[in-house]
């Protein structure tokens, strides 16, 4: 079976030339030097890596003063590299053994023994395709000198199975045909740390997140902080809101600690048993606590939700002051800021956290978008996303996220960049940030629904609409209170006390969420596989039958009810409907509801509720043009009945003069009669001049001839007649083009108010002179182009001097 090894071949640098060195700067033998400074403790080593079973002794393969290992992973080849280039040489002057390094891939079958014939020509191939080439590359551009440092080189098979990060602390050289890469010593080091470092806190092996906390981890404004309580009160309590970064922040101190010698451990949180587990640890933390230690405990008083523990609740002083009387230990407790203030808010031990607990928040804007957008660049790196190296594509993702709603914490932005890697399209990039800004939400709405029910009732309040004022809020709360029943509910000013550091905000005396992201979890509150959740059946939808009742607020309630159309229980949401219809600030947003969600009502309760709002004068006009939008949707029956109920209504005749204009032809006669009589209407009749106009050719010619005639009668409708006459003047009757004869007055008018206006108006007014010049008193005409060849806009200067000329010729 073939299975693919990494190649380590180490050399010592300098074999010849460094123990002559040595032995005249301490008196001892060359040879002695050669065995005992240098090979003996390469072979030492070599003996450690096999005892802690990191090398199998058949790994090795060994020449004069070099030796080839083979291991199985690529974090293995790393730990190996920064064991064998750290083995020190006991001289003052001098800090590790130098070492040529080279690093390849090998395929091998394992059922085959490796010869050592196939060992010889391992070692040549790396020996001469890469030390010797890098040797003489060196040499030609250093003046020839020789390298006394040790370095690593890697073969293109094995840079091929780098991350686009690392690959990045890659030369690539060419040199006498031969291709190769040197590496940067100092990260492969810290990379073989990293792994000790993940096997020391549970994640041996190469893990993604945690494994590249050094290179992609973006500090939040509190860092520093948070930093300096841990260093001065050795505990640190970091809170805050979920996917904001509490465990990357815990496991960055870990590694920063790590780096500076001390050992980590991580006490890991869950819902069952691991959240047991963390618990009784943390309760009994003595156990735990020793000198150059820094001990990480993951959500011990709950992950979602607070889970009790009396021990710890009584305890949670004594835990602190054991931490103080071990020398030289840290701890990190992480908690979501909900489950921390439960806690906080039933602990009986008399000691205060506020002086150890630092907080992420979403409302302070821990991560504003600059620290936003390089988490995003970071991660994108790390996860070879190919968007990252188009320019458009990666300033359309930077954009995208300047919108706090999108991709709203530090681990939406990682989700995103490692679902990403192979988008190239725009519309895939769009539609997974949408995606990933969802799951987002989806956590929020998740942590709502573990909260008690008078909190869920108060945020309800700014999930309806951000402008509710603090006493209309507080009021209708405690009716809601007494309403539902809720026994045990908090006080309104201490429920707005418990939410005002983090989720709400109160500005001019309104109460609205501290951040965007909030409101987008409300989708995922009211309904679950497409059922209503007990929360929109319980609270939410009752809520806004109350808020319905009163002056002032039913706008607001009919735009959360048009946002939420198909969320709602259907009793409830029709409910709401009709009695919004009867509110005069609320019908006008009814029927913009019922038309965007038109096909999602059941029709005998759409047409009840159609019926209604047509009797609403000030949503008259909006109805008319919805029911414009709507003409092929409605009944037929239903549709007449609601034109002829508007068509009494002064404020609906432009819109119901449009709608029989415009589907003239589809409309029974008695309908299409609405038009003459809506003309004979003083009010109406410009209304039903611009809608001839606007279906000149839709209309029947004699309808619309007759309807000229008549509306030419009404002082009110001059204007639109005369317009439309002089925009269709070749397409008229003589008959109906005399009316200009008798509009001379209104038709000058037009002309000169279009003249005085903008550019395109004066293009209109050329328009109207050109058609109507038979009809049009000569000097008036003169006098306007005249006026117009002057103008500054050249299309109505060049217009008007033709006109002009052609009025001048004989």
């Amino acid at each position: 079976m073939n299975e693919k090894k990494y190649i380590i071949y180490l050399d010592i640098l300098g074999f010849e030339a460094l123990p002559e060195e040595l032995a005249k700067k301490t008196g001892f033998n060359v040879d002695d030097i050669r065995q005992k400074y240098l090979s003996d403790p390469l072979e030492k080593k070599i003996k450690e890596m096999e005892r802690k079973g990191i090398l199998r002794p058949e790994d090795k393969m060994e020449g004069s003063d070099n030796c080839v290992l083979m291991v199985d992973d690529i974090h293995t080849a790393f730990e190996l590299v920064e064991k064998f280039t750290t083995i020190k040489i006991p001289h003052k002057d001098h800090k590790f053994i130098p070492l040529e390094v080279a690093l390849g891939t090998e395929t091998i079958d394992e059922d085959i023994e490796v010869t050592p014939i196939n060992r010889k020509e391992i070692i040549n191939f790396l020996k001469e395709d890469i030390i010797n080439p890098y040797r003489s590359y060196y040499k030609k551009e250093n003046d020839s000198k020789t390298i006394k440092e040790t370095f690593v080189l890697f073969t293109p098979a094995f840079f091929d199975e780098l991350d686009l990060l690392n690959k990045k602390y890659c030369e690539q050289i060419s040199y006498n045909s031969k291709a190769f890469f040197v590496a940067d010593l100092e990260k492969i080091r810290q990379k073989a740390r990293i792994f000790d470092f993940l096997k020391k806190i549970g994640y041996e092996g190469s893990n993604k997140l945690y494994g590249r906390v050094s290179e992609v981890y973006v500090p939040p404004s509190e860092y520093e902080d948070i930093a300096r309580t841990l260093k001065e009160k050795r505990i640190v309590f970091i809170t805050g809101t979920q996917e904001y970064g509490k465990t990357y922040t815990a496991v960055k101190l870990m590694w920063e600690y790590y780096n500076s010698g001390y050992e980590p451990g991580w006490i890991k949180g869950g819902e069952r048993e691991e959240g047991t587990l963390v618990r009784r640890k943390l309760e009994d933390i003595k156990t735990e606590l020793k000198p150059r230690h820094i001990i990480y405990f993951e959500d011990p008083f709950g992950k979602t939700e607070y889970k009790r523990r009396e021990g710890l609740e009584r305890g949670i002083g004594t835990t602190i002051d054991a931490v103080r009387q071990v020398e030289d230990v840290y701890v990190i407790i992480t908690s979501r800021e909900e489950v921390f203030k439960e806690f906080e808010r039933e602990k009986i031990s008399a000691k205060e956290l506020e002086e150890f607990e630092e907080k992420l928040n979403i409302k302070k804007a821990s991560y504003d978008y600059e620290r936003r957008k390089q988490i995003l660049l970071n991660w994108a790196e790390a996860e070879s996303c190919k968007w990252l190296g188009n320019n458009e594509l990666k300033e359309l993702v930077l954009k995208a996220i300047e919108d706090e709603k999108a991709l709203p914490t530090p681990l939406s932005i990682k989700d995103f960049a490692s679902a990403s890697f192979d988008i190239e399209e725009k519309s895939g990039l769009e539609e997974k940030i949408k995606e990933k800004s969802k799951e987002t939400a989806k956590a929020f709405a998740k942590e709502i629904k573990n909260m008690t029910k008078d909190k869920i009732l108060f945020l309800s309040f700014p999930f309806i609409s951000e402008y509710f004022g603090v006493d209309l809020s507080r009021k209708t709360y405690w009716e809601m209170v007494r309403e539902l029943k809720l026994e045990g509910a908090w006080q309104f000013d201490r429920v707005l006390n418990w939410f005002k550091d983090d989720k709400i905000d109160i500005s001019g005396n309104r109460i609205g969420f501290s951040h965007p992201s909030y409101s987008e979890a409300l989708p995922y509150l009211l309904a679950e596989d497409g059922y209503p959740t007990p929360i929109n059946e319980k609270i939410f939808s009752k809520l806004l039958i109350k808020l319905a009742e009163k002056d002032g607020v039913a706008l607001a309630v009919v735009w959360a009810v048009a946002d939420n159309f198909d969320k709602l229980p259907e009793d409830m949401r029709n409910k709401l409907l009709f009695k919004l219809a009867e509110k005069d600030g609320a019908a006008l947003a009814v029927v913009w509801a019922v038309a965007d969600n038109f096909d999602k009502l059941p029709e005998d309760m759409r047409n009840k509720l159609l019926f209604k709002l047509a009797e609403n004068d000030k949503a008259a006009l909006s109805f008319a043009w919805e029911i414009a939008a709507n003409f092929d949707k409605l009944p037929g029956d239903v549709r007449d009945k609601l034109l002829f109920k508007l068509a009494e209504k002064d404020g609906a005749a432009r819109g119901v003069a449009g709608v029989v204009a415009a589907n003239f032809d589809k409309l029974p006669e008695k309908v299409r009669k609405l038009l003459f009589k809506l003309a004979e209407n003083d009010e109406a009749a410009s209304d039903v001049a611009r809608a001839v106009a606007a279906n000149f050719d839709k209309l029947p010619m004699d309808v619309r001839n007759k309807l000229l005639i008549k509306l030419a009668e009404k002082g009110m409708a001059a204007g639109a007649v005369v317009r439309a006459v002089a925009n269709n003047f070749d397409k008229l009757p003589d008959n109906v083009r005399d009316l200009l004869d008798k509009l001379q007055k209104p038709l000058q008018h037009v002309i000169e108010d279009l003249s005085n206006s903008h550019n395109h108006a004066k293009e209109e007014a050329l328009e109207l002179i050109s058609n109507a010049l038979p009809k049009l008193d000569p000097d008036f005409a003169l006098k306007i182009l005249n006026e117009l060849s002057e103008s500054e806009y050249e299309p109505v200067r060049t217009k008007a001097e033709k006109m002009l000329d052609r009025l001048k010729e004989p």
